[in-house]
């Protein structure tokens, strides 16, 4: 069975075809005497999008006016915006001559040099109207700004995917440079262990980076060293490869649940279609709340007619899992362009179509993650968690030589500079002990101070003797009350159990966060967890407290028996 919820399973398939078919064509297309002329969306007050018709010689005074607008467009971006150049704000696409064009670039730089922006335009599109013997143009234009507290923008992709995919091949293929033989060669600097290269699955969490420089141009380890490439780039792709071998779908919650992805890439293969891994890795994407976009790999070993085919049901396959906002097929770099905008305002998922092996649809691909919207989370909102106290979360902890103990995870809230004092725990009988901060990285790049969302490596140091730290610890400020847990209560929706129902005393293992530990049933609102049916439960840890917090959502797995919910209540030791 899936893991989506049943009732996530009957939807009208026919219903989703139509609003698809619907969506791809509404609003892209409008008769003017015979001719069929592009029109997109109307222009949106908020987000990173920006119409405009003509940039052509401002005055100062409406010079000064762009600039501001450009500043607010960065920041509703987290530092990239797109401007639509030869659009007007009703979203027809009017065009410019070849004149107003350079005229409205050179405008577009001058703003973009006022506030230390790069410009780079990413699509150009002949509009010349029929008969005409004017050419006219439109042109999307990346806009990108590094804020001034970070080193570059960073984004999170979490790769997803069954078996035999190419979900290895892809990142080696983006990392370093080239493509695949065929045989997996690209995918051998990627494994972390020697059964891993034998078998040639992933069965870990695998973490690589590319970037992209101020013009947008790919910088990957092909001619450069991890340092260099993070130098270079003004933003930073981290590539979370994950293991597609349902007996690994353990780790693969892990990741899910402990990185913090922006965004979850799932690969199907263009041969077999959606497997049963396919639907899993789509169900925990969901249940965890995470933008999905879709990739076909292996493109050039079928032909149209079977991707269609595969279209089809990955169409299908959206519609059980809850995802009526229909596909939208991204084939060139203007529809790419497109799709990221589309993926975050209207929640459509994108779907791309590549092959590892002769590098079809890769440029297409480049430019869809050079455009992704780094963060989802608008100005207001990161200003108002940076204003928290700080909340670091412990993924994995290592013993460094002559630095000591170095702790690698994700900042929820708050900052964190060097040289704080925090408090870190808890241990397993709940305490927290004071530590102070010597140094931080990210991508071992060392920086002073980082933000909410940011991924980076903290070194710390006791006072006294030293404490073992482990995955699912957290880093706090001592001005936090600090509190752990053995007791919490979630609403839980079952959705698969081998009989009818769950009885108190069950075990299981439960994914929070970073925190992944066997829990007990210990009481149920309705007496019993009964598959389809959300329920308020009481769990209790096996082996060690932690820290939780109310809202966080949970997958709870054990065998076949499969749930999600979310933490409604927290039982403080």
């Amino acid at each position: 069975m899936d893991f989506m919820i049943s009732e996530f399973c009957q939807e009208n398939v026919t219903q989703v075809l139509h609003t698809s078919r619907n969506r791809e064509h509404s609003g892209l297309m409008a008769e003017d005497d015979g001719q069929i002329l592009e029109r997109l969306p109307p222009e949106m007050e908020l987000g990173n999008v920006e119409y405009k018709a003509k940039l052509v010689n401002p005055s100062s005074s409406r010079l000064q006016h762009l600039i501001t607008q450009m500043k607010w467009r960065l920041r509703e971006g987290q530092g990239e915006a797109i401007y639509e150049v030869g659009v007007e704000d009703n979203g027809a696409v009017s065009g410019l001559t070849d004149e107003e064009m350079a005229a409205s670039l050179h405008t577009l730089k001058s703003m973009a040099n006022a506030i230390d922006a790069s410009v780079v335009v990413v699509t150009e599109r002949d509009v010349t109207p029929r008969g005409s013997s004017i050419r006219r143009s439109a042109v999307e234009v990346l806009v990108r700004r590094v804020p001034e507290n970070q080193q570059f923008i960073e984004l999170r992709l979490a790769i997803l995917g069954g078996c035999d995919v190419g979900k290895s091949t892809m990142c080696g293929v983006l990392t370093q440079g080239g493509f695949d033989d065929g045989h997996g060669s690209k995918r051998q600097n990627l494994f972390r262990y020697l059964h891993e290269l034998n078998s040639g699955k992933t069965s870990s969490i695998c973490l690589d980076v590319i970037g992209f420089d101020a013009r947008g141009k790919l910088v990957n380890y092909a001619r450069n060293s991890l340092e260099e490439v993070v130098e270079k780039s003004t933003k930073l792709v981290t590539l979370i490869d994950l293991a597609g071998d349902i007996k690994y779908l353990g780790t693969t919650i892990q990741g899910l649940s402990g990185y913090n992805p922006h965004y979850s890439c799932l690969l199907i293969s263009a041969e077999t279609g959606p497997t049963a891994a396919t639907r899993e890795h789509l169900g925990l994407a969901r249940a965890l709340s995470i933008p999905v976009f879709v990739i076909l790999t292996k493109k050039d070993c079928v032909d149209k007619q079977q991707l269609d085919t595969v279209y089809q049901q990955i169409l299908k396959l959206m519609g059980r899992a809850g995802i009526h906002e229909g596909l939208k097929r991204v084939k060139t770099k203007r529809d790419a362009v497109r799709a990221c905008t589309e993926m975050t305002v209207k929640r459509i998922v994108p779907v791309l179509s590549i092959s590892c092996v002769t590098g079809e649809g890769h440029k297409v691909l480049r430019t869809f993650l050079n455009c992704l919207p780094a963060n989802i989370v608008n100005d207001a909102k990161m200003n108002e968690l940076a204003n928290r106290e700080a909340l670091f979360t412990i993924e994995e902890v290592y013993q460094v030589a002559h630095v000591g103990t170095v702790a690698c995870g994700m900042l929820s809230e708050g900052r964190v500079t060097e040289g704080d004092k925090v408090v870190i725990g808890p241990t397993k009988n709940g305490n927290f002990h004071l530590a102070e901060i010597t140094s931080i990285r990210r991508s071992r790049q060392p920086v002073r101070t980082i933000l909410p969302g940011q991924a980076a490596s903290i070194a710390v140091r006791f006072g006294g003797m030293e404490i073992p730290l482990r995955r699912g610890m957290i880093l706090q400020s001592p001005l936090n009350c600090a509190k752990a847990c053995l007791r919490f209560s979630a609403n839980i929706l079952l959705l698969y159990h081998t009989t009818s129902e769950i009885c108190i005393g069950f075990q299981a293992t439960v994914y929070i966060g970073s925190v992944c530990q066997t829990v007990k049933l210990l009481d149920v609102e309705n007496t019993s967890l009964v598959p389809g049916q959300w329920t308020i439960a009481r769990f209790e840890f096996l082996n060690n407290s932690e820290a939780l917090r109310v809202g966080t959502p949970l997958i709870l797995r054990q065998g076949r028996t499969k749930g999600m919910g979310e933490i409604t209540e927290v039982h403080y030791i």
